[in-house]
């Protein structure tokens, strides 16, 4: 009777607070800084056998590379891997002399476009059950 019922997925975890989350670099981004000082990052995906036989052969470089301008890279000169988004906003905000609010929306945005071009992940912090849900 329920054979073919697909399993509902396990529900993600829900954070009261976005800013609670450290951002990480992962380890397939290649962080270069020029003489500038400006950051180029350059992700490499991971390739089935196949795939990386024939690129190799033919060649081609399947990799995404961004230049991140002056404020960009100094956001993700702060990515350490133990400051929360929060720290790094404080910081931004110094750095922009824009307010917090503001900068919140700013790091947020530019947070969520590195993780769609996957050059950066999210650690959630530890959901203890004398603690809730964060």
């Amino acid at each position: 009777m329920g054979f073919f019922r697909k399993k509902s997925p396990p529900p993600a975890p829900v954070v009261s607070d976005p800013l609670t989350v450290v951002p990480l670099k992962p380890a397939n981004v290649e962080v270069r800084t020029d003489s500038q000082g400006l950051i180029h990052l350059k992700m490499t995906p991971p390739l089935k056998p196949f795939k990386r036989k024939v690129a190799q052969w033919l060649r081609y470089e399947y990799s995404a590379k961004v230049e991140l301008d002056e404020y960009g890279s100094y956001f993700y000169s702060l990515v350490d891997g133990e400051q929360t988004l929060s720290s790094i906003v404080d910081a931004m905000a110094q750095k922009l002399g824009k307010s917090r609010k503001e900068t919140v929306l700013t790091v947020v945005a530019f947070t969520k476009s590195l993780m769609t071009r996957s050059l950066l992940v999210l650690k959630v912090p530890a959901m203890t059950p004398e603690r809730g849900r964060v």
